[in-house]
């Protein structure tokens, strides 16, 4: 199909030419950037509309013997999910990137790296064949670490980039280990063929546990998961229409998408409760440290490191419809959190410090609109759509026996303490009196075309949907969310919300006091920091690559170096030296000299032609 392929090639052939547009006048790289996305969007609904059974284009890339190797597309209901959603929310970044980037005199570079990066995750979920997946796996990659160290000048920006790359890179070994593994065991690449094969037990359980791990370990890293999150804060270096992208519509959804995609492969290796299990701990990780941050990207950073995790943890439950169905919920309403941060931030004069703004909802009323249905969203509210997925979610691990325990409290925690730190972001910027005069004066309204539409149309959204979660939940997955309620539940979880709501309002608005008073007890101050400093994991991370594993290698190589090379060939010196001062002896040589030579000679021939012949 025709439209198939434009859809995979022509956000690549976009991204080209809108840089060259860009270099001869900078505004032309926008235009093109917003027609091409546009255009993939309108391609994706036109499919989505008339394809009545999945889409399979079988390509054959190279065959060696008997073998070959796929770059085939397979587009389903899951496809089609995560493409409404790449190039949905990529119009909707690349709309506010107008006024957003407006003053960047390097746009033509920037537009092509965004379209670059919405043309992998396209791959990436329309690839039949995990090669095929694999290379736009690489491109998000790629495209992440262009895109977060866009400002590559600054050290910060420059530093963040390299973190992504080598975080992610270090998950993306075990990737292509698990797809080494597969191929041998299976002799296919092949998505469908390697979940029917171990369903079917063709695979064996060990083998098929132990490549689940490994794709697990890839997901982690690409999804900002324990341990491997510490980049997905620091990310926050890049433009926040970077950030949107990543935490809402392409990069962080690969990992969950890959295990979504071989659901079944999980299924079978019965793998998913260590999926579970890490996911609830980043859950409470993230949570816990999003309540103390004072920049306002780094809560909606780790935010997204907790809803990331609920997801997971829905899968891990054994539950496709409830973890794919939070991850569209998710992606709305984190991108619309994202730009309405990054209006705030425009606005302001880039200013990022929570402390340094209030009472922004009399100069922004719309912005603390649509932020505010965003964070309602996020916190679990009906009608909005991150209520249902949210409760499915803590309903279905109390609904598995494997899950029912500690891995049920931490996903509870951590679904209840949403709305304490959202909430807490909302009050600081929109309640009460400016902190900071400076700043509240030199804030405008934005331009409500190129700025306000766009959170406007994923407030909507983020609404809307939460009338049609059983119809998304059927259409991932042929299950409905009610097949997981547990009864009263949401009765529980929504009087733990409106409680926890009610103690942030009074800590943040009604009674500061209170929080600065209880803030100044040394036993706070030391968690503020260990949930400040994300638990410093970064901190460990660090110590175990650069202080044991570099340190303990470079010390090896050093000894080596000094103890056996340097010896070594400093003997073989001292040997020459001494040879040369027993030869130099023969330089003026006598006649008993000579026959005590020749004698000598003589007697090691005749004894190496007898040990010869003994031997």
């Amino acid at each position: 199909m025709i439209s198939v392929y434009l859809l995979l090639i022509l956000p690549f052939v976009g991204a080209i030419v809108a840089f060259i547009a860009g270099k001869q006048k900078k505004e032309l790289a926008f235009w093109v950037a917003e027609a091409v996305g546009m255009t993939l969007f309108g391609i994706v609904l036109w499919l989505f509309v008339n394809s009545s059974k999945p889409i399979d284009i079988p390509i054959e890339w190279f065959r060696f013997g008997e073998y070959s190797l796929g770059l085939g597309i397979y587009i389903d209901h899951l496809s089609f999910v995560m493409l409404l959603i790449a190039t949905g929310l990529g119009l909707l970044d690349i709309h506010f990137s107008h006024d957003y980037m407006k003053e960047e005199s390097d746009q033509p570079r920037y537009y092509a790296k965004i379209l670059f990066f919405i043309g992998g995750m396209i791959l990436l979920v329309s690839a039949k064949e995990l090669s095929g997946l694999f290379v736009g796996w690489e491109f998000m990659g790629l495209a992440s670490y262009l895109l977060i160290s866009f400002w590559h000048t600054k050290k910060d920006p420059a530093d963040a980039g390299v973190y992504a790359f080598l975080y992610t890179k270090f998950g993306d070994i075990f990737l292509f280990g698990a797809i080494g593994l597969l191929f041998y065991y299976t002799g296919s690449l092949d998505l469908q063929t390697i979940n029917q094969k171990a369903l079917s037990g063709e695979i064996s359980q060990s083998v098929s546990y132990l490549i689940a791990i490994f794709i697990f370990i890839a997901a982690i890293g690409k999804s900002g998961q324990f341990p491997l999150f510490p980049w997905l804060m620091r990310a926050m270096e890049g433009p926040t229409t970077v950030s949107a992208l990543i935490h809402g519509a392409t990069m962080v959804n690969s990992g969950i998408y890959i295990v979504a995609r071989m659901f079944d492969f999980y299924l079978a290796s019965e793998a998913l409760i260590i999926v579970a299990a890490v996911a609830s701990l980043s859950a409470f990780i993230g949570a816990t440290s999003a309540l103390v941050q004072s920049e306002i990207k780094k809560v909606l950073a780790y935010s997204t490191m907790s809803h990331l995790s609920l997801a997971f943890i829905g899968l891990g439950a054994g539950s496709l419809a409830v973890g794919m169905s939070h991850l569209t919920n998710h992606a709305v309403f984190k991108a619309l959190l994202f730009l309405s941060a990054g209006a705030i931030i425009m606005v302001s004069g880039h200013t990022k410090d929570l402390w340094k703004f209030g009472g922004l909802k009399s100069k922004l009323f719309w912005i603390a609109l649509f932020m505010g249905m965003g964070a309602l969203s996020l916190s679990g509210i009906p009608p909005f759509s991150g209520f249902f997925s949210k409760d499915a979610i803590v309903a279905s691990v109390f609904t598995n026996p494997q899950t029912a325990h500690l891995i049920a409290a931490l996903t509870t925690i951590a679904a209840l303490l949403s709305v304490a730190y959202i909430f807490r972001v909302w009050l600081l910027l929109f309640h009460g009196t400016p902190r900071d005069k400076e700043v509240f004066d030199r804030i405008k309204f934005p331009s409500k075309f190129w700025i306000v539409l766009p959170l406007g149309i994923m407030a909507v959204i983020t609404l809307v949907l939460g009338f049609f979660q059983e119809e998304l939940s059927y259409y991932i997955a042929g299950k409905n969310l009610e097949e997981v309620h547990v009864d009263n539940l949401v009765f529980y979880i929504l009087g733990g919300v409106f409680a926890l709501g009610f103690v942030v309002y009074l800590f943040y608005a009604k009674y500061p006091q209170l929080r600065d008073k209880l803030s100044a007890q040394p036993l706070m101050r030391s968690i503020h920091q260990v949930l400040f400093n994300g638990y410093y994991v970064e901190k460990m991370i660090g110590f175990v690559a650069k202080d044991v594993v570099v340190g303990f290698v470079a010390k090896t190589v050093s000894f080596i170096e000094t103890n056996i090379i340097d010896k070594a060939v400093n003997g073989v010196v001292v040997v020459f030296e001494k040879l040369f001062i027993l030869l130099k002896i023969t330089d003026k040589p006598t006649p008993s000299l000579q026959i005590s030579t020749m004698t000598l000679g003589v007697v090691v021939v005749v004894s190496l032609i007898i040990l010869r012949n003994i031997l």
